[in-house]
């Protein structure tokens, strides 16, 4: 559920990654000149790479502390572009089981986690093995497993890419709770997303601030005001409006 990673091929870009029906890997470069049997020297766009590495492990930091501290499991993960999600089987937005607070206090508990600076390591096991592992969840294949491990905290069977260690993540932010197949989807975002996350915001309310004159710290009142006068205002218009009509 990884996206693939970018780069180059002998300086080319490879703008798309591709499997085939037999497995087979196909590298969509931006343009000709290779040889057929050339052996290339490959580059990985590292920032894309790290990225993903940040937010991969924070998912598996973020499902851990939510099914510790809600006994809610993750039944899924989306890494996007811009924000990722994990969707958890419990009641819906609002319900006494999530709620924002309860929410805050999981952030709390996995960024102090992330930056105790945990070991991440990476162990291929056979089948035999996996059953004395206490994974976060069964694997959904056979045979020889890759296990992430964090350190005193978290096992899970996966494939994708991971930091070293937890201190990597940077931080891990909650965006967003929404309602999803009777469950509830969370989007967050970790690293260098969750900086990126809160410039905006922090713009979007400097900018806010400014246009009513007032801190950051008066503006919902401010905007409440605003709010209240509006509906003042309307009032106003329809009863004139009426007295208009009725001189009319």
């Amino acid at each position: 559920g990884q996206p693939y990673d970018l780069g180059t091929l002998e300086r080319i870009p490879v703008v798309e990654v591709l499997e085939d029906a037999t497995g087979e890997i196909w590298h969509l470069l931006g343009a000709t000149g290779l040889a057929t049997s050339q052996v290339v020297h490959g580059i990985i766009d590292w920032q894309r790479r790290f990225d993903h590495m940040q937010q991969h492990t924070g998912q598996h930091l973020l499902s851990a502390a939510f099914e510790d501290a809600c006994a809610a499991r993750t039944i899924g993960f989306h890494l996007g572009a811009i924000t990722s999600t994990i969707d958890l089987d419990i009641g819906g937005v609002g319900s006494p089981e999530l709620t924002w607070d309860k929410v805050f206090a999981v952030e709390s508990a996995v960024n102090a986690l992330v930056w105790q600076n945990r070991p991440v390591l990476v162990k291929i096991v056979d089948e035999d093995t996996i059953a004395t592992i206490p994974l976060r969840k069964p694997p959904a294949v056979k045979g020889e497993i890759r296990v992430v491990w964090v350190e005193d905290y978290d096992a899970s069977a996966c494939g994708g890419t991971h930091v070293s260690a937890t201190g990597a993540v940077g931080l891990i932010k909650v965006t967003s709770l929404e309602r999803y197949k009777g469950g509830v989807r969370v989007g967050f975002v970790c690293g260098g997303r969750a900086l990126r996350h809160y410039q905006t915001a922090l713009h979007t309310l400097q900018t806010a601030s400014l246009a009513l004159s007032v801190g950051p710290d008066d503006l919902v009142p401010a905007i409440a005001r605003l709010e209240e006068e509006a509906r003042a205002l309307r009032r106003d218009v329809r009863r004139l409006r009426e007295t208009m009509l009725d001189d009319e």
